[in-house]
């Protein structure tokens, strides 16, 4: 016979006495916790095909025997799978063989312009020995000044296009006054140069730096300016900007490729 065992209102609830079965249990006193979520174990790769098969056999084995699943859903699936599986792994080649294109354009912009670079030093290179070889010579230009050596050695050179006949030389010196005066019996047309020495100049020309007109008349017509070149020994060369400057009698900077002619 099991005997009740009457409990009071005042009791100390925090009795260790065991409770009797069959009796209430008091209900917990206080706030539910709240429950944890699930944590689902992290992939960091995503559903790779191992995954996507273990998942597809679990489907199988646990399938509703009365309701099996489709062999074509299957297939399908599969395919599904596959197609994204080659889209995936076409998307990452196209990505590697984007940066094996920008690296190629890279290195062939880097390379061009190495080229172009080694291509300017050897043209300036180039250039600054032709200049060299021309100290001595003499270099034509367009102008009017005339270089006159010591000795009155000197060249003169126009262009009388159709204009033939007889010549006529007019020198002046810096201050603009005429020095001399000179003929040359015949002229005839097109580009043409003169040596100093045989043109018959009243007076003589000393050594120095003077500007010329040159006039042709026709046989019984009046004289008429030609154009003219200026013209002198190139005596030295410098560098500007890695150009080279050529320095005609010894006053008279040119680029040398401002040259029109060189005369030996």
């Amino acid at each position: 016979m099991i005997t009740a065992v009457r409990t009071s209102m005042y009791a100390d609830t925090t009795s260790t006495t065991p409770t009797i079965p069959g009796t209430a249990v008091a209900p917990p006193v206080g706030p539910l916790a709240p429950s944890q979520p699930r944590v689902l174990p992290a992939n960091p790769s995503g559903m790779g095909r191992d995954e996507f098969l273990k998942l597809l056999v679990s489907q199988l084995k646990n399938q509703d025997p009365l309701n099996p699943m489709d062999g074509k859903d299957m297939a399908a699936q599969l395919a599904q799978f596959s197609t994204v599986e080659q889209l995936i792994a076409m998307n990452k080649t196209m990505d590697s063989a984007q940066e094996t294109a920008t690296a190629t354009a890279d290195a062939i912009k880097a390379l061009e312009i190495t080229q172009n670079d080694r291509a300017d030093e050897l043209a300036q290179l180039i250039e600054g020995q032709m200049a060299m070889s021309t100290v001595g010579k003499v270099g034509v230009t367009t102008g009017n000044t005339l270089f006159v050596d010591r000795d009155g050695a000197g060249t003169l050179v126009i262009d009388s296009g159709t204009l033939t006949g007889a010549g006529y030389v007019t020198v002046t010196d810096e201050k603009g006054q005429i020095v001399s005066s000179g003929t040359v019996a015949k002229v005839g047309a097109g580009p043409q140069a003169f040596d100093l020495r045989d043109v018959a100049f009243d007076p003589p020309l000393t050594g120095g730096k003077y500007t010329f007109k040159f006039e042709v008349a026709a046989s019984g017509g009046q004289p008429r300016q030609v154009k003219t070149y200026s013209s002198g020994r190139i005596t030295g060369m410098k560098y500007e900007q890695g150009n080279p400057i050529l320095i005609i009698g010894d006053s008279l900077s040119v680029p040398m490729s401002q040259l029109t002619q060189i005369r030996g």
